[in-house]
């Protein structure tokens, strides 16, 4: 052999011996964040940790900004339990992110938040979402194939560096629990951006899986959330429908706001660029309206919402975790009185689970939170969900203390002070309301027509517009007097004869004749005082298209936990604009209602 190739083989083996002992590139990225930790300590505590920061590349190279808390000390052989904290819409890495246990500013936050786990001895990841803040990429709108990968490459690199165990513990809440809620139900898969699935494994080739779950008011399925038709319930009183057949009716203002959050704290890919995320062009198909032909109507943008954002029609995932055994135990904290994503999306996803799997693992707690019009800032309220959920990691993520909720179903009035309201728990959506009170009324006179604006009500009930004139936050709306009725509105006002409870979705049905060929079918229900003055309960939503001539209409309204009292009155206002909350429809209708029934669930059945 000549002199040239022997040092051709040389210097093959030297490149080959460099290789085989230098870090690939996915594990140089994590040991980067790795090397840039710094001592940090928790002074109202007496807490010291580790609080590390720097850029991560995903699985598809794009840049991401990250934080990684861990308790201080040496890191235990085969690492840390590990938890994945997401951000909402918008949002950042820092909302997690504290130097306290609890502070004054954020009551979700408060004993659940980097610093409250990594003192438990959990390692904790936050990193802001691609396409915000300092981020690179462009939002893919929460997409199992993008944000969802991310968080599973993310922690296959700690894993990888011996710093995370197997088993992911995943918390967001709005925009960060929509992944939550894909990621329970991935379990231990990966969908690729091609839209395959293979077994999720970290870049070393550990395999890895989400241990627990905890989506903090989000959505299950963006499409009902975002344009609500009418036809989805938690089953009790009315059955759970299509609710992608018609196309809903849009969220009108906070789908603007939070497109206009977007483009200020975030990038969207250029309008055409991208056709799995092209947001631009989706909002503005969607700000456009109803077409002619409903079918032709968005159909794009309903399949990328229905396939790649909502947990809720991912059958095959769900059938596949219960045949496999990996069914994800989840604890979903949703809003009664949250406007954008309220408690359906977890009661019917809940359900949904359990029809696969009567003992699938899933519970929910429903209370005022979330988005306006809730009140998210009770302190008396979240302090016990986030003691339940700290209770849960424990259990199934540390493997150490811990329990699951106390029932399957726990369910809290709405108060309108800073208090508690009286919790309610069952091991069924409808074991806690076994009673029924109903109201109905054959009296005419009762018409709407959709072109009047509805000043009264519409304004005073919308939820950016309450948060807006109240620095932000939901609450109450109560107005003085009652809002009376346009020619968009007409109402019923039954009186009420003793205490009852509300707990869940109220069901009304109406009987009408409608003139036109779409229709919003709303509706509004208000608690009325003695002193004239009106409580917004809860509201609903309804499209219906046909061809005119009579009609029964039946939903569920919004599910509300509300105590009614014995010499107030109850109404039910029906309108067909709820501008500016719900897009007014482009097509002009009439209904005149001949007959309404409404019915509740309540904690008991009362004698008058």
């Amino acid at each position: 052999m000549g002199r040239s190739a022997r040092s051709r083989l040389l210097f093959l083996a030297a490149v080959l011996a460099f290789a085989a002992l230098s870090p690939q590139p996915a594990q140089a990225a994590s040991m980067l964040l790795l090397s840039s930790c710094q001592p940090r300590t928790d002074q109202t505590d007496s807490f010291s940790y580790r609080f590390c920061s720097g850029y991560v590349a995903s699985f598809d190279g794009v840049q991401l900004d990250t934080d990684l808390t861990m308790p201080a000390g040496t890191t235990p052989p085969g690492g840390y339990p590990l938890v994945v904290m997401m951000h909402g819409w918008g949002g950042s890495k820092s909302y997690w992110e504290t130097n306290d246990f609890c502070t004054t500013t954020s009551a979700d936050a408060c004993n659940y938040n980097n610093v409250w786990f990594a003192h438990r001895g959990y390692a904790v990841l936050t990193y802001t979402a691609r396409g915000f803040h300092a981020s690179q990429g462009y939002t893919h709108l929460a997409d199992i194939r993008y944000e969802a990968h991310d968080t599973q490459y993310l922690s296959g690199l700690l894993a990888d560096a011996s710093v995370a165990m197997p088993g992911i513990g995943v918390t967001g809440l709005s925009y960060g629990g929509g992944q939550a809620w894909l990621l329970a139900v991935l379990a231990n898969q990966v969908m690729n951006p091609d839209g395959t699935l293979t077994s999720w494994r970290s870049p070393g080739g550990t395999p890895l899986h989400i241990a627990a779950a905890v989506p903090k008011y989000t959505w299950s399925d963006l499409v009902d959330a975002l344009q609500p038709n009418g036809r989805s319930s938690d089953g009790v009183l009315t059955p759970n429908g299509d609710r992608t057949n018609p196309i809903g009716i849009e969220k009108k203002s906070y789908v603007d706001y939070f497109y206009q959050s977007g483009l200020q704290n975030g990038r969207y890919a250029a309008p055409g660029q991208d056709p799995s995320a092209d947001i631009s062009t989706w909002y503005a198909e969607i700000s456009a309206g109803e077409t002619p032909a409903q079918s032709g109507y968005a159909p794009g943008i309903i399949d990328q919402l229905v396939r790649y954002r909502s947990a809720y029609y991912q059958d095959s995932l769900i059938a596949s975790d219960v045949a496999n055994h990996s069914e994800t135990p989840i604890f979903a904290p949703q809003g009664w009185t949250d406007s954008l994503f309220p408690e359906s999306q977890a009661a019917s996803m809940i359900a949904k689970l359990r029809t696969a799997d009567p003992s699938w693992p899933a519970y929910m707690y429903a209370s005022d939170l979330g988005h306006p019009l809730a009140d998210n800032n009770k302190f008396s309220e979240w302090k016990v969900i986030n003691r339940a959920a700290t209770a849960f990691f424990d259990l199934h993520v540390r493997h150490s203390g811990g329990a699951d909720p106390a029932a399957a179903y726990q369910e809290q009035i709405v108060r309108c002070d800073s208090r508690a309201g009286q919790m309610y728990a069952s091991a069924t959506a409808s074991g806690a309301a076994p009673g029924r009170v109903a109201f109905q009324s054959s009296q005419s006179g009762h018409a709407t027509v959709s072109a009047p604006t509805d000043p009264a009500a519409g304004v005073a009930t919308d939820p950016i517009a309450f948060a807006a004139q109240h620095s932000g936050n939901g609450g109450c709306v109560r107005l003085t007097p009652a809002p009376p009725d346009s020619g968009a509105s007409t109402s019923w006002t039954f009186p009420i004869c003793a205490d009852f409870t509300l707990l869940g979705e109220p069901a009304l049905h109406l009987n009408a004749t409608l003139l036109g060929t779409d229709a919003e079918i709303n509706s509004r229900l208000w608690d009325i005082a003695p002193d004239g003055s009106a409580t917004l309960v809860t509201r609903g939503a309804y499209r219906w298209t046909g061809s005119g001539g009579a009609a029964s209409v039946a939903y569920a309204l919004l599910g509300s936990g509300w105590k009614f009292a014995a010499g107030h009155q109850l109404r039910i206002q029906v309108t067909q604009n709820d501008v500016p909350y719900l897009r007014l429809d482009n097509y002009q209708s009439s209904a005149v209602y001949s007959s309404m029934q409404l019915t509740l669930p309540t904690t008991a059945s009362i004698g008058c």
